[in-house]
């Protein structure tokens, strides 16, 4: 059995601009983000006949198909589908998934579930492609599902884990590690979610074609998520995380703005509580709508800031910011 788990991640700045050719138009930006132990899992054992069998287990959903060449062009786990047709096992195997983030938490799920995906997949079939020729298939095979453009951020910190800038250029996209500690960037984070997920291809493409047709409020607001990445970088590249809640919430004040349904009253009730208690700042996860809000908090009211967004209806997420990205091990039935 081959078995491979990916973090999910927190942004910090700079998302929207991770989408092609947005970051092209605003100085090819960083974005920022820190892998979390919230992980995706995706298990392969192989089979002695041809037959494909699929289990999610967060969607309660199990299927089985006589061979690779079955597999139809739409499916609830379409992801998986064609993954699957791309890499081409020559037998018959069962894929079962998981992901410990919930549905559409806007933490990067599903893409630490594509890079699993991709991670088991290449090991079961000997394929060998490098951790940069995975996450060039695995965005283009997810931009096919979605079927809109997918950003580049998540499968950077699926990939390679730790506290993480993205850098888009003209040739291709690079990343490096941040010197921030983990630990100490644990301290200072509270992670919530709202309950209601989100869909984060409705938001994203929204706020890109309003760019591409030069809509100027959504331009001057993507230029002040820019120069919030660029500073925020500045200080994460010497190691500090104080000074960036101010970021943060000027970040999120501009975020708020690129399209009605970015904030929601049960997110603007949860800052509002939070801030009260003394939480610094906060922002949505990822393109908003729902899903998750992250809190940056002094570590001595950590405790009562959760307490609080527990009791205003939300659901605090334990987590532990990690240096690990993805791991693929070969394991005996």
């Amino acid at each position: 059995m081959i078995k491979c788990s990916a973090p999910t991640r927190i942004d910090l700045a700079g998302g929207t601009l991770d989408i092609w050719p947005l970051h092209l138009f605003f100085g090819n930006a960083p974005t920022l983000n820190a892998a979390i132990d919230l992980y995706a899992t995706v298990e392969i054992s192989s089979r002695k006949d041809n037959r494909i069998v699929l289990r999610s287990r967060d969607l309660n959903l199990e299927d089985s198909f006589s061979s690779l060449s079955a597999l139809p062009e739409n499916h609830p786990l379409e992801l998986i589908t064609r993954t699957l047709k791309f890499y081409a096992p020559k037998s018959g195997l069962e894929i079962s998934t998981s992901c410990q983030a919930p549905q559409g938490s806007g933490i990067g799920g599903s893409s630490a579930l594509n890079i699993a995906l991709h991670g088991a997949l290449n090991k079961f079939t000997g394929k060998k492609f490098n951790k940069q020729e995975t996450i060039e298939i695995a965005r283009n095979i997810e931009t096919q599902v979605i079927r809109v453009p997918a950003g580049s951020q998540d499968y950077f910190s699926a990939m390679y884990g730790g506290v993480r800038s993205v850098n888009p250029g003209f040739l291709g996209i690079d990343t490096k590690t941040l010197p921030v500690k983990p630990k100490e960037l644990t301290r200072h984070i509270v992670l919530c979610y709202t309950g209601k997920p989100r869909n984060s291809g409705i938001n994203n493409w929204e706020v890109t074609k309003k760019a591409l047709d030069g809509d100027k409020k959504v331009i001057r607001h993507l230029g002040t998520i820019r120069d919030c990445a660029l500073e925020m970088h500045q200080l994460l590249i010497k190691g500090r995380i104080s000074g960036i809640a101010p970021i943060f919430s000027r970040e999120w004040k501009a975020r708020k703005q690129l399209a009605p349904t970015i904030t929601t009253p049960q997110i603007e009730k949860l800052i509002r509580s939070a801030l009260k208690k003394g939480a610094l700042a906060a922002k949505v996860c990822g393109a908003g709508g729902g899903g998750c809000v992250a809190f940056i908090v002094p570590p001595e009211k950590k405790q009562l800031i959760i307490d609080e967004l527990n009791l205003q209806g939300g659901k605090v997420l334990p987590f532990q910011f990690v240096s690990r990205g993805q791991v693929t091990s070969r394991q005996k039935q």
